[in-house]
């Protein structure tokens, strides 16, 4: 577990550093998402937050920066759909929304965590349903991050010991490690190379 956090922490303190370097024109939202993931690493490695143990125990912690890093991730998707501004701005809320629910539901037990899963789930469909059904030419490009993506992460939350705990922590630490490296550094290079071709 420690050396899949540890990866991480390489990982996204490259990507900080490559997305500082070569900022893109206004918000600079992928070193934004890299350096708060870079944080949340730390922290999950350091384990001060950590319930229980570190093969059964309960990263909660994930969940709240990603209450920070998702947000800023579907804003920038929202402006690539071209999406309107009241669209945009109810995904960053609902989006905040399914990561708040995400942490209540895994430092909760019984019927709270299956209410807080549910209501998040719902939300997050409602964010899923603005992207998809976007008119922009843009789409097809985001489709593969959102459907091989963002989907999988609550497939891989009630899994784990976040949720029932039929995987043990460090699967499901190595599948969230592969998902923050699809959907924020990927994504991010992948828009920037398309963007400049668009450019030419």
């Amino acid at each position: 577990m420690p050396l899949i956090l540890i990866l991480g922490i390489i990982l996204f303190s490259l990507s900080s550093l490559y997305f500082l370097i070569k900022p893109k024109p206004g918000l600079n939202s992928p070193f934004l998402v890299s350096i708060t993931t870079l944080v949340s690493y730390i922290l999950m490695l350091e384990g001060k937050f950590l319930i229980g143990n570190g093969d059964t125990g309960l990263y909660w912690t994930r969940w709240l920066f990603y209450g920070v890093s998702c947000p800023l991730l579907i804003y920038e998707i929202s402006k690539q759909l071209g999406l309107k501004t009241k669209e945009t701005f109810a995904n960053i809320f609902l989006t905040a929304l399914v990561m708040i629910t995400g942490v209540l539901s895994s430092i909760t037990v019984g019927n709270f965590k299956l209410a807080f899963f549910a209501i998040s789930c719902v939300v997050f469909g409602k964010v899923l349903y603005s992207v998809f059904t976007s008119k922009s030419d843009q789409l097809a490009r985001i489709v593969p991050y959102m459907l091989f993506g963002w989907s999988v992460f609550p497939i891989v939350f009630i899994l784990s010991f976040e949720g029932y705990g039929l995987i043990e922590n460090p699967l499901a630490a190595g599948i969230y490690l592969a998902l923050d490296l699809f959907t924020k550094i990927i994504f991010y290079i992948h828009y920037s190379a398309k963007s400049k071709t668009e450019e030419k």
